[in-house]
Order: C-alpha cells, then structure tokens, then sequence
C-alpha cells in the first residue's frame, strides 16, 4: 500500500500533522531519524515523501539526523521518488549562509551579514559594525544563539566568557540588528510554494520564536492582540516580496515553508529566515478558515493518489 512518509526528528511537532492526517483518512508512516535504521541498497517502499528535518535537531539530543537525512533523500532521489521537501531544501534549512546567498539572488533585502568560523575572527568582523549588532548560529532555529550587542567590546566579552554558545557546525553569524519599533516580526507560509497566510509574532520576549504549539507561552501577551496570544495571523496581508518569495522557494525545490522578516523604522522589509520544517500556532488559527497542518494535508494526499 502506498503511503505519505514523513522524515522527521521530533514527535510533539508531528502530532499536529498526525490529526489531519487522520481527519481526512490519508495513509501514512513516520521515519524518526533518530530511531529508524536504513539499508539505503533496499528497494525504496512505494509512496511519497515529506522532509520535516530541522535545523535545530541537535538541540533535542539528534545530533546527525540531518546527515541521516541527506543520505536518505539522496538514496530517493536516485530512485526517482516524489519528495516534498529535498536534499536542496535541507541544505537551506541547515545553512543560515545559503539561504541569504539566495536571497541576494533573488534581490529581497536582509540584514548585512558576515560569517566566523573562531572566536579571533568572530571579533575582527564585528568591527564592521558601527551600529548594534547580533549574533546567531549558522545551523541554528529557533533562535540559537541569538545575542544582542552594541559593540565589539560588549561582544569580546561574551565570546570569551563562559557563556560562549558555539554554532553545531563551528560557524557563527554576525548580522546588524533591525530595529522594529512595534517589536513583531512576520512570518509568511507557503504550502504548495504557494502562499498560504502570514502570521504576526510578539519579540517583546525575545529570540526564541518557535510557532509550535509545545513552545508557545500562553501568558505572555503580545500588546498588539486582544486575545493574550504571541501569535496572530494578519487579516487582508499583502506584501510585494511574495512573488519573489514563492520564485526562491520553486527554485530551491522548497514546496512548504516558513520566511520571516522584520520592517525597521524606515518601513523597509528585512528577510532573515527561510525555515524548511514549518510549523503552525493552533491559537492564532482558531479564528482562521485557513488551517496549517490540514492544508499540508490535503496537499500530501493529493500528491499521493498522483503518483
């Protein structure tokens, strides 16, 4: 029987997508790639496949499911297996670098940014900057490593303190800092590489900006919602950077997705974070038609019945 395969790493993520899974009947089987063992010269079981690898893997104790994972997606590729999500999807959501080589192909603007692979060199570059600045990890999510600094001095400081975060993959990045004054970002998903809606996050709180129900916190309030919740989608969103978006993600072979970006003072659109492995805030689509996880869905099991 063939059946939707879901790549992932973590399981309160995937109860979601688990429900509307069930709610519409569709078929389907879980590939934990911290639990599941591969005999990659096997013939590849029929079906299609959905890479839900995260950046942030290590961080639960899967410290080389997204290797697993590449081998993995590379074994069904030669197979020529439907996959939602490839091999080039997981490079972007493991490197923090691609992905804004990609944007600056695609000409949408984000922060300027610089790379270190050591502390000595992580100090020389910050001296690029003659404004605030953060830092964050190259193979990151869920806002890992994200620190805020207002010079090098302040930075040194850190870098060779006992707080020191290294990035997984020894890269940390070094990006200006946006100032918004209404503290939120956006985050705009797309499923089918099409857009789906946009969501309005509260950063009064914080880096840390993971949509999934386990890390929202309900008592923190955001002070542009009523309703007491860090997570709101926008009514009657338009925004001119779609089509360039949904141009990147096609090309990139990204077909589900989350951007985030920040508008500074200026009014001016800022694109920091392309995230391959979204995820949806139940909160703040209680008042939505328009739900995540059931429109990812619907969308898996169309493409089943297609191939």
């Amino acid at each position: 029987m063939k059946k939707i395969y879901v790549i992932h790493e973590n399981d309160e993520w995937i109860e979601p997508l688990r429900k509307s899974f069930i709610k519409i009947g569709a078929p389907y089987t879980e590939w934990h790639m911290d639990k599941k063992k591969f005999d990659l010269k096997e013939k590849c079981p029929d079906g299609i496949f959905y890479n839900r690898m995260s950046a942030s893997s290590h961080s639960r104790g899967h410290r080389y499911a997204p290797e697993k994972t590449k081998e993995v997606l590379e074994w069904l590729e030669k197979n020529n297996k439907r996959i939602i999500n490839n091999s080039r999807a997981l490079e972007l959501e493991i490197s923090k670098l691609k992905q804004y080589q990609e944007l600056k192909k695609f000409k949408i603007r984000f922060p300027k940014t610089f790379s270190a692979e050591n502390k000595e060199e992580l100090i020389e570059k910050s001296k690029n900057f003659d404004t605030p600045f953060i830092t964050k990890h190259n193979r990151g999510g869920r806002g890992l490593g994200v620190k805020y600094f207002e010079n090098t001095h302040d930075l040194k400081k850190y870098t060779y303190g006992n707080n020191f975060e290294e990035s997984i993959d020894k890269i940390t990045l070094l990006q200006e800092y946006i100032f918004s004054e209404k503290q939120i970002i956006t985050r705009v998903e797309f499923v089918k590489g099409k857009f789906l809606y946009a969501v309005q996050v509260d950063t009064s709180d914080g880096f840390q900006l993971c949509p999934a129900d386990p890390c929202n916190v309900e008592e923190n309030f955001c002070p542009t919602n009523s309703d007491g919740n860090k997570f709101m989608i926008i009514k009657n969103y338009h925004n001119p950077e779609i089509q360039k978006y949904e141009k990147l993600l096609s090309e990139n072979n990204i077909e589900i997705a989350g951007i985030e970006y920040i508008v500074d003072k200026e009014g001016l659109h800022f694109t920091y974070d392309i995230n391959t492995n979204t995820n949806y805030n139940s909160i703040a689509e209680e008042k939505s038609n328009i739900k995540g996880m059931d429109s990812i869905a619907s969308f898996l099991n169309s493409e089943l019945k297609l191939n």
